[in-house]
């Protein structure tokens, strides 16, 4: 091999590798715009999907999302009082909000919210939780 078409061979080598980097940084970017954030005042209602999705009604113009938590919390599906924290008025899913609950017959019980998605309706609050659920289970 001669060395211009060595130069020539890492030249390329080297521009895919900065063109996968910079596929990498703008998926990245992407999800740091898609972070989606709650007014922990405007929630009005919560409704357990298992002991790790959480669908959570708020009022104004996005009004349905899917909490996922950190883990699988025990006694989230059954918990009578559920409430968000967070230090600030409202939680994203880039923070360290937790979601507190009490189950029947315990104390109360505390779980990191992982992630926070947006829908436009409880059946596709639903779906979504669906989704992530088969998604795990094929990993």
């Amino acid at each position: 091999m001669k060395l211009s078409q060595l130069i020539l061979f890492v030249s390329i080598l080297a521009l895919s590798g900065c063109a996968a980097s910079s596929e990498k940084v703008a998926e990245e970017s992407q999800e740091k715009a898609a972070t989606v954030c709650v007014s922990v005042r405007n929630i009005s209602s919560f409704d357990a999907i298992d002991d790790q999705y959480l669908y959570v009604k708020a009022l104004g113009k996005q009004r349905h999302f899917l909490f996922t938590m950190d883990r699988a919390c025990f006694g989230l599906r059954s918990a009578q009082t559920i409430a968000v924290r967070d230090k600030f008025t409202r939680v994203c899913s880039d923070s360290f909000g937790e979601v507190i609950y009490r189950d029947i017959g315990r104390g109360l019980e505390s779980c990191r919210i992982r992630d926070i998605e947006a829908a436009a309706s409880k059946a596709d609050v639903e779906k979504l939780a669906e989704d992530r659920k088969a998604k795990k289970r094929d990993e």
